[in-house]
C-alpha cells in the first residue's frame, strides 16, 4: 500500500492530523530543550537519544497519527537503533518520517532510499533542488516495496517558512513560474507523496491554497512551525484542504508532560 493510503487509513481510525516532531538534542548542543540528564546517566550518547524518543513516542501514542524524527538529531543512530524506532512507532499504530531533506545525484539517492528503507522509514522529506524528483520517486515507490512490500513516501519541500525562502522559493523563477509553483507541478506529474509548508512567516493562505490547487487534493501536506515556533495554525486549516499533518515538536517534545500537551493539540486541532 502507498504511504497515502496508509496513512489516510490510520487518520481515520485514530482520528487526528497531529505529528510529532522528534528532535533528541544532548545537552552539550544547547542551553534548553535538551533530553534529561537521567537519559545520560545510565545510557551512552545514542542510546539516552534513543530511550528518551522511545519514552515520548509512547506518550503521545493516543493522540497523534505520525512522528518525525530529524535526522540531523539522531545522526549516528546504527541501523538497528533506526529500526527499533521506527518498529515502536508502528507498533504503537503512527507511521514515521524521517525529515532527511535528501537531495542528491541519483545513484546517492538511490543508496540514500535503500538504507532509509532497509531501517523501515515510512516516508522521508525530500530537497527537490537537484532536479531529479521523478527519478526519486520511482526509486522510492519501486525499492522500498521490492524491499519490504509497501512504498517509501516522499514529501518535498515545497514552500518553506523561513526569510530567504522569499528569494529562492518565491522570487526565483522556472519556466516563468515562481519557484514554490513550479515544485508544486512537479509535484503533480512525479506523483510524490506530499509537500513540506512552512505556517509561519511569509507563507500566506493564498500561497497554501495554490500549492493544493496544483499539487493535487490528494496529496499531504505536512506543515512545521506550529507550537514552539508560533505558526498560525488557522490559516492552515482554512486553506490547506483535508489531507494534512500539523507537525508539533519542542513544545511537546520538551514539555513537562508530552501526553497532557498531545492532547490539548489534539483537541485544539479537533475543534478547529
Amino acid at each position: 500500500m502507498s504511504f497515502r493510503g496508509r496513512l489516510a487509513r490510520l487518520r481515520r481510525e485514530k482520528d487526528t492530523i497531529l505529528c510529532v516532531g522528534v528532535d533528541p538534542a544532548l545537552p552539550q548542543q544547547r542551553k534548553e530543550n535538551t533530553i534529561p540528564e537521567k537519559y545520560l546517566d545510565v545510557n551512552e550518547e545514542n542510546e539516552a537519544r534513543l530511550s528518551f524518543c522511545l519514552d515520548v513516542i509512547d506518550m503521545v501514542k493516543d493522540y497523534a497519527v505520525a512522528v518525525k524524527p530529524n535526522q540531523q538529531y539522531v545522526f549516528g543512530f546504527t541501523k538497528k537503533q533506526h529500526q527499533k524506532l521506527t518498529r515502536f512507532i508502528r507498533q504503537n499504530g503512527m507511521l514515521s518520517i524521517l525529515d532527511y531533506k535528501l537531495s542528491d545525484i541519483s545513484d546517492t539517492v538511490a543508496s540514500a532510499i535503500f538504507h532509509i528503507s532497509e531501517s523501515e522509514y515510512d516516508a522521508i522529506t525530500f530537497n527537490p533542488f537537484s532536479g531529479n524528483l521523478k527519478e526519486t520517486v520511482y526509486l522510492a515507490h519501486d525499492t522500498a516495496k521490492n524491499l519490504r512490500g509497501y512504498e517509501l513516501g516522499i514529501i518535498v519541500l515545497t514552500l518553506m517558512s523561513n526569510p530567504e525562502a522569499v528569494t529562492f522559493m518565491k522570487k526565483a523563477r522556472v519556466d516563468r513560474l515562481p519557484v514554490f509553483k513550479f515544485i508544486s507541478r512537479q509535484i503533480r506529474e512525479c506523483d510524490a507523496d506530499g509537500c513540506v509548508v512552512g505556517a509561519t512567516g511569509h507563507v500566506t493562505e493564498e500561497d497554501i491554497k495554490v500549492i493544493r490547487k496544483i499539487a493535487g487534493i490528494d496529496k499531504v501536506f505536512l506543515i512545521p512551525g506550529i507550537g514552539a515556533q508560533k505558526g498560525d495554525v488557522n490559516k492552515v486549516l482554512k486553506s490547506a484542504g483535508e489531507n494534512i499533518l500539523i507537525n508539533v515538536g519542542r513544545d511537546i517534545m520538551y514539555s513537562e508532560n508530552p501526553r497532557r500537551k498531545a492532547e490539548e493539540y489534539h483537541i485544539m486541532l479537533s475543534s478547529r
